[in-house]
């Protein structure tokens, strides 16, 4: 990709299909979204701290921590007194859960901790989502009509994607729900 090559993805159950071609430039089209993808087995590590956004160097502070420990985060989503990590739950297993919230708790002396398991990323992908004004809304009602529970939400401010915590039980009726929205 970086090396301005075009690669073909195709579907291994029909490889006579046209597939999707993954370019380094395209013309963003009429349609504001042109994926949609869910992945289960994460799990969130939250941290709340009062104050915790004037400690300058907080964030770095904790983000050191899962390197020291080998553990690769995905996201993370905050406010004003609490940070998330969101990491793949295969490598932050109950032994490395235990060194890491002793860490927390001892060396940045927070409030609270705790983790959650079971969760699953959806991603709303598009060029096209750039200004387009109602797409969160229009996810998030998707997902309400189709009872599933939001326990995160983030929009990058390059608005071309949007991504969105589910339960892992959660995760097909949250892809389908929003397939049927923006394709529908």
């Amino acid at each position: 990709f970086h090396a301005g090559i075009p690669v073909a993805v195709k579907n291994t159950n029909n490889p006579t299909a046209p597939g999707t071609s993954i370019v380094p430039e395209r013309q963003v089209g009429d349609v504001p979204v042109v994926g949609i993808a869910g992945t289960i087995g994460f799990c969130s590590v939250y941290v709340s701290r009062y104050l915790m956004n004037r400690e300058i160097g907080f964030g770095r502070r904790l983000l050191q921590l899962f390197e020291d420990e080998a553990i690769p985060f995905e996201h993370t989503p905050s406010g004003i007194d609490n940070l998330s990590v969101i990491v793949r739950e295969e490598v932050f297993d109950h032994a490395a859960e235990e060194r890491v919230l002793r860490r927390i708790r001892t060396e940045l002396a927070v409030d609270e901790v705790s983790v959650e398991r079971g969760l699953a990323l959806v991603m709303v992908v598009g060029e096209g989502m750039r200004h387009t004004v109602g797409l969160a809304a229009r996810a998030t009602a998707a997902f309400d009509h189709a009872g599933v529970n939001l326990d995160m939400i983030n929009q990058g401010s390059s608005e071309v994607s949007m991504m969105f915590g589910v339960k892992d039980h959660d995760v097909d009726a949250a892809v389908q729900s929003l397939y049927a929205e923006f394709f529908g």
